[in-house]
């Protein structure tokens, strides 16, 4: 493939991608409301190591840097978006 046809790969996964990133957002706030209910804490570690894990467990090794820096993200803007509601 050219560069710019996998630029239009990479374009086509992240339109993608985009809307499911929204999506998880979205049911981030509405874990923040149940974790309100609940007095749970906004930050759980245990929670996402176990993400990582399960998320990791299929992926070829030399990925799983890049896995962890974007759930690094993920989770922090989550975390971001709940301690805002709480």
């Amino acid at each position: 493939m050219t560069l710019d046809e996998l630029r239009i790969e990479i374009d086509a996964i992240d339109d993608e991608i985009a809307p499911l990133l929204a999506r998880r957002m979205a049911l981030a706030t509405q874990v923040a409301a149940a974790k309100r209910e609940i007095g749970a804490p906004v930050r759980q570690p245990e929670r996402e190591r176990a993400v990582l894990a399960r998320l990791g467990a299929g992926m070829e090794p030399q990925y799983i840097p890049a896995l962890e820096t974007a759930y690094e993200a993920i989770f922090r803007a989550s975390r971001e978006l709940q301690e805002g509601l709480i």
